[in-house]
């Protein structure tokens, strides 16, 4: 807990080798690691809680009925928010005191930023391009293509006011040119993906409310799953006839006598 409260992510990561260590519980106020590390937003800590964790809960109460999600939402944690909503935390639970939700005391906090994360959460639930069937092709690309095409030469007097007129930063625009950039680069289908990891769980990528599994939990299935696959595929070093061959040969010493004498015999055969 003292290390989910201060930050210290390294010493986070070696306590996930202990399989002695509790991960759910709590102080004298009812924090557990996962409420001190969201609330303080620790967005690292917070995601390696959630990944390489097994068992850990989501929904785990402190004294007064608030869970980590409504923690993170009440200090304006929004991307501790996001990564517990992700993986698989209730954006509906009320606390007992108030009846408020998560989003409820982001709005009574104002807590903004998080409310327009979980606005946009909403909006996109599910992470697509961490799936197989993702197609990296911008869907808002015919569009302006079509207005390109469509629009006239411009004139000298729209070229001289596109150049004197100044540049201010803008913030990327939501569903835009440099938010698929992002998605397209971050897809399984980028070549910087393909070649660096693999999946354990292609078909089902993460989704608002839906619980993932673990790391940990995801690797003992796949050992299973590769356990499985090579005892159900023969060998190609498996000699045909080889176990009746065995038992041909444990025939022949079966019928040798008992004694020093057979067993040479035996071996000599």
């Amino acid at each position: 807990m003292v290390a989910c409260y201060h930050g210290f992510q390294s010493v986070v990561a070696l306590l996930s080798r202990c399989p002695f260590l509790d991960v759910n519980q709590q102080d004298k106020e009812g924090d557990t690691a996962l409420m001190l590390a969201a609330q303080a937003g620790h967005v690292p800590l917070v995601s390696l809680l959630i990944n390489y964790y097994a068992g850990l809960d989501l929904e785990r109460r402190d004294q007064r009925g608030l869970t980590a999600l409504m923690k993170a939402a009440m200090r304006d944690r929004s991307e501790c928010v996001a990564a517990l909503l992700m993986a698989g935390a209730d954006l509906t639970a009320v606390d007992p005191v108030r009846g408020k939700t998560a989003l409820e005391w982001a709005f009574l906090t104002d807590s903004f930023d998080t409310v327009q994360r979980i606005q946009q959460l909403l909006r996109r639930p599910q992470v697509e391009q961490l799936s197989h069937h993702y197609q990296p092709e911008w869907p808002a690309l015919p569009r302006p293509v079509a207005q390109a095409q469509a629009q006239a030469a411009p004139s000298f007097l729209e070229r001289l006011q596109a150049t004197l007129s100044l540049p201010f930063a803008q913030s990327p625009q939501e569903g835009g040119v440099l938010d698929h950039l992002v998605t397209v680069t971050t897809s399984l289908a980028s070549p910087f993906l393909t070649t660096a990891c693999h999946t354990l769980c292609p078909d089902h990528p993460p989704a608002l409310g839906t619980r993932s599994k673990s790391v940990p939990e995801l690797l003992v299935e796949a050992r299973a799953q590769v356990c499985r696959e090579s005892k159900a595929v023969p060998s190609c070093l498996e000699i045909p006839g080889a176990q009746n061959g065995e038992e041909e040969a444990g025939g022949g010493q079966a019928g040798t006598e008992p004694g020093d004498a057979g067993i040479g015999r035996a071996g000599n055969r």
